[in-house]
């Protein structure tokens, strides 16, 4: 707004009449106006098609990858050799030698030596010797691994269960030993596909050959395998086997054949599991037999892995040869009645889990039903009558198992575990040489790798073995009586010094409680015994 000017005095003639009059004032008013310069630019639609690539000239700079430092390897040693002897003159020695570490191949050998010229007292000589050969080979393929070993094993015993009293005579060498010499061999081709849509497979090849002293033989071979591959995203696994054994002695030779198919359907969830299948098997021995067998095994995760049940059902067909037999008892007779163990079912169920990150849990529960169950009873056709046969028998089992184990990383482990067996046989009085309660203690302790201390305890309850005294009511002129073996308590401890990483000393003690107690009938165990000796890397 402009401001108003000052009027300067003035000279006014008039001349008539007249009327001064003053114009109004009006007050100039300017209103403020903002003036934009932006100019508007009118913008066509956006089309994809028309952008183009606007090359920036610009290079990003690699990041090296983050590296985790990881601990050192352990040194690893090619050949540990162990020496040791102990009392019954026993001695002892065992050498491994093994390739070290390699992303292609490995392969090992190990020898094994261990003697005995024990004589009981009131029986006869007791010595034994056991030599082990073994040879290992495995190639690591891309996804595939082809592995077998080759062994030998000569094992030497001698039927001591008989009063040396009453036969100071005889020729021990001639009657009493038992010399087992066994070749086996075994090849495998394994599938290592990280996907699981793919057929992973494995498939074993075994072979053995064992003969004794009384031109008795038996050769085996078997191909066994799994084929697994996903389905609708659970687990298809197939299972076959073809297992073919020759038995020959002196009085008869016998062939089997046992043809198995095991296909099973397993799926997972958060927190259950389940394996359902069948067993299907062909028994071609005098004549062929079919047996069908359930396969389920149930489990489902209540709470985090500290309370899981499971329940199933199964079956299997046991083969019974002369191998097995001797491997369990080697004073059996040469000229053996062989008989498959039919496992018609086996119904279990049970809880299992962990209380901690050290502690974990099992206790389960089974009842089958078995027809032809192998059982040892002395021979009393037999000159002395220290040798055992085979004889079988149906009998409906049911088995308590409860095992805890506690583990320290790889200073401290603890197991402790209960089995108990109750038999009910069908024709035979008792279940011959089978205890009705099993416990075992084992801890192993490791403080800082310089000192390693093993102890077991372990009972096995009273056993009952078939025995005859005459009975002139009987048309046999015998009577069976169970004779009772006493149970026994026994512990057996050994130390290991490792003085340096190459060079250690043991001491080892078996039967601490200097009982002689009775495996089979007339066949009493030595009593304490202690071995020392010293091992060696290189």
């Amino acid at each position: 707004m402009k401001a108003q000017t000052v009027l300067d005095s003035m000279l006014i003639i008039s001349v008539g009449q007249y009327q001064p009059v003053i114009v109004d004032a009006n007050k100039i008013v300017d209103k403020p106006v903002i003036v934009d310069s932006t100019k508007k630019l009118k913008v066509d639609g956006f089309n994809i098609n028309n952008s183009k690539k606007v090359a920036t000239g610009y290079d990003v700079a690699p990041i090296e990858a983050a590296e985790m430092v990881g601990e050192p390897l352990t040194k690893l040693y090619n050949g540990l050799v162990k020496v040791g002897f102990g009392n019954y003159k026993t001695p002892y020695a065992e050498a491994w030698y093994n390739h070290l570490r390699s992303k292609d191949y490995a392969y090992g050998l190990r020898l094994k030596h261990l003697s005995s010229q024990s004589k009981l007292e009131d029986y006869g000589f007791g010595g034994f010797s056991d030599n082990e050969v073994s040879l290992y080979g495995k190639k690591f393929l891309k996804e595939h691994t082809l592995s077998g070993n080759f062994d030998y094993a000569r094992n030497v015993v001698h039927f001591y269960g008989y009063n040396d009293t009453l036969f100071d005579l005889i020729d021990e060498d001639e009657l009493t030993i038992q010399r087992f010499n066994l070749f086996a061999a075994n090849a495998e081709f394994k599938s290592h596909y990280a996907k699981a849509e793919r057929y992973n497979h494995d498939v074993k090849l075994n072979f053995y050959n064992l003969q004794d002293t009384y031109k008795t033989s038996e050769s085996n071979f078997k191909a066994n395998g799994f084929v697994q591959t996903a389905v609708l995203k659970e687990v298809l696994k197939v299972n076959a086997s073809v297992d073919y054994y020759n038995y020959k002695t002196t009085k008869d030779t016998v062939n089997n054949t046992i043809i198995t198919l095991n296909p099973n359907f397993i799926a997972t969830g958060e927190r259950y599991r389940a394996s359902i299948g069948v067993t299907a098997v062909m028994d071609v021995f005098v004549k062929s037999k079919f047996y069908f067998y359930p396969n389920i095994d149930l489990s489902y995760n209540i709470v985090d892995n500290i309370i899981i049940p499971y329940a199933g059902a199964s079956g299997k067909l046991q083969k019974n040869s002369y191998k097995s037999f001797t491997d369990e008892n080697p004073f059996v007779l040469s000229h053996l009645t062989m008989n498959n163990s039919n496992y018609k079912y086996e119904l279990f169920g049970g809880l299992r889990g962990t209380l901690s990150s050290t502690v974990a849990y099992d206790v389960r529960a089974a009842y089958s039903s078995i027809d032809q169950m192998a059982l040892y009873v002395n021979d009393s056709k037999e000159f002395m009558a220290n040798r055992f046969d085979v004889i079988y028998d149906d009998a409906e089992l049911l088995a308590i198992k409860g095992e805890v184990t506690y583990q320290q990383r790889e200073k401290l482990r603890i197991l402790l575990r209960g089995e108990y067996f109750n038999y009910k046989m069908s024709m035979e009085q008792k279940a011959w040489y089978k205890p009705q309660m099993q416990f075992t203690l084992a801890a192993n302790y490791n403080l800082r790798d310089k000192i390693v201390a093993k102890v077991d305890l372990y009972y096995i309850d009273n056993q009952f073995a078939k025995t005859f005294v005459s009975d002139t009511a009987s048309s046999t002129g015998k009577k069976v009586v169970a004779q009772e073996l006493k149970g026994v308590f026994d512990m057996n401890v050994g130390v290991e010094y490792r003085y340096t990483k190459k060079l250690g000393f043991f001491l080892t003690f078996n039967n601490i409680t200097n009982f002689r107690y009775y495996r089979y009938n007339n066949y009493p165990t030595q009593r304490i015994g202690f071995m020392g000796g010293l091992s060696y890397s290189f």
